[in-house]
């Protein structure tokens, strides 16, 4: 049987993991209902939206160096590279990189292409990217409609890769082909690992050494050394230069080297992939289909532990980690001195905030995280709303339901439900997701972002930066205030008196 790496294109998450976008009740039921498969058949009778993967495979793409993409998708597609440039732009700075966004190129398919097919105009769109720009890496992003329409853009890209000097990497993400956008994570890192080398090439990374003598066995003892001390550390656009640098510290504390992958970097860097003794993923949702490919490829092994956000996660997250180097007891004792520091740096904060309550929305990883993080320093969880849910998030699940019993937790991206959570519940404060802070603002309700690629999230540093950000958003009420009092929501009264929950079915 054919491996899916071996695919053109990545299967749906949907058929790879059990998975769900529609849910309302508790964690353990949550997790009970994910094992059993009667996520799987829930649905909506009614939606308001859902999201395009391929914005978030856009979003990882645009990070990458010395890269170009290629649109293959009627215009408007393009409008998503806007914003998503400029942010790739900063980062690239705040990691120490040339802060410029890649150059892109639409096929700009039109009804005429639709009808008689657009893989010529894809041919000479990547032939014509390759000679002007001499990218090192072009993507060539498949979107809905040449998916629709059957263009075998697949066959495009390998007749090309010999025409052109750069390397060509096909991004399969048609908008309607998961309900899952998390999918996208998926399509980006499929056409990494088939479109590139993730192996160092002799002579340009590194220079064979010849067999024999003292010189090459120290230099062999050398390299075996710094490859077991590697890691390996992927990232995504969620998890900002702050918080690598917050990871990169507590790593570095107990001996280890953290490299970041695969957004903001290179493709020699990417070439460097497999030279590592562990690869450790900070999202459960985010990286699981690269890490078992490199398990599989180059028997590199890796941990998925959830993570690093608050006192008990990120100790969790330190420890898996170091045992796999025998570093348990450096790693606890890391912690109890981080911990230590810590408490003492956040506790003017927690004075302020023990008692408020708080709804929490958006990755399922990190909802949950925080959510036990803050109960801990004594919020008052009002609810949990994650985006999707799948297996790969059970481990944070079965915690919360073992700490926070109580807590309503749903699965949801739309936001008429979470403006009617907001207005029934009235919360003290509201963390969500990046883009819904307009909408909340509209309400009037203090409410802050669940992460920032501007600022700190992760390990004890990031524990510090949220408190005070809360703190901050706390007192500083006025423009919401202000806003709230006069904007119509569009809503009536009457949508507000049931069930925020309502449309969701077996």
């Amino acid at each position: 049987m054919m491996s899916y790496y071996e695919q053109s294109a990545p299967p749906p998450r949907d058929s790879r993991l059990k998975i769900g976008d529609s849910y309302a009740g508790n964690a353990r039921g949550l997790v009970d209902c994910g094992r059993d498969g009667c996520l799987l058949q829930k649905g909506r009778g009614f939606w308001q939206t859902n999201a395009c993967q391929m914005m978030l495979s856009l979003m990882m793409a645009v990070t990458v160096e010395n890269s170009l993409i290629v649109i293959h998708a009627p215009g408007g597609c393009g409008a998503m590279l806007h914003p998503l440039s400029a942010q790739a732009a900063k980062g690239k700075g705040r990691r120490g990189k040339t802060p410029a966004a890649p150059p892109w190129l639409s096929t700009n398919l039109t009804e005429a292409d639709v009808i008689g097919g657009g893989e010529r105009k894809l041919r000479e769109t990547i032939e014509y990217a390759d000679r002007e720009f001499r990218p090192e890496i072009i993507f060539v992003v498949v979107t809905c409609a040449p998916s629709i329409i059957g263009d075998d853009a697949e066959e495009v890209v390998r007749q090309t890769r010999s025409a052109v000097n750069a390397d060509v990497v096909s991004l399969h993400c048609p908008g309607f082909g998961s309900r899952v956008v998390a999918s996208a994570y998926d399509a980006f890192y499929h056409g990494i690992l088939r479109g590139l080398e993730l192996t160092p090439k002799p002579w340009v990374d590194s220079r064979p050494r010849p067999g024999g003598g003292p010189a090459t066995e120290l230099a062999e003892k050398k390299y075996q050394s710094r490859k077991s001390r590697t890691v390996n550390v992927w990232n995504a656009t969620s998890i900002g230069a702050d918080d690598e640098d917050e990871v990169k510290r507590l790593l570095s504390a107990l001996g280890l080297s953290a490299r970041f992958f695969a957004e903001y970097s290179s493709r020699d860097e990417l070439r460097q992939v497999s030279e590592a003794a562990l690869n450790v993923s900070m999202c459960n949702v985010h990286d699981d289909y690269i890490l078992k490919y490199l398990d599989e490829k180059f028997s590199a092994p890796y941990v998925i532990a959830g993570m690093p956000i608050g006192f008990r996660h990120t100790r969790q997250w330190l420890l898996r980690v170091a045992e796999r180097f025998g570093l348990e007891k450096e790693a606890a004792a890391l912690a109890d001195d981080e911990e230590k520091l810590a408490r003492k740096a956040i506790a003017p904060f927690v004075a302020q905030t023990r008692g408020k309550s708080v709804l929490i929305c958006g990755g399922v990883v990190r909802v949950g995280a925080e959510a036990t993080t803050l109960a801990e320093l004594g919020f008052k969880i009002l609810g949990i709303r994650a985006y999707h849910y799948d297996d790969g998030a059970e481990p944070i699940y079965a915690d919360l339901a073992e700490n926070l019993p109580d807590a309503p937790v749903a699965v949801s991206n739309q936001l008429f439900e979470l403006t009617h959570q907001i207005k029934s519940l009235k919360p003290d404060l509201v963390i969500s997701h990046n883009g819904t802070q307009g909408y909340i603002a509209k309400l009037g309700v203090p409410a802050i972002q669940l992460f920032s690629p501007d600022g700190a999230f992760f390990g004890y540093t990031g524990l510090y930066r949220i408190l005070r950000r809360i703190v901050f958003e706390l007192k500083n009420t006025s423009y919401r205030d202000r806003l709230s009092q006069r904007v119509r929501l569009p809503y009536r009264q009457s949508y507000f008196e049931g069930d925020a929950f309502k449309y969701i079915k077996n």
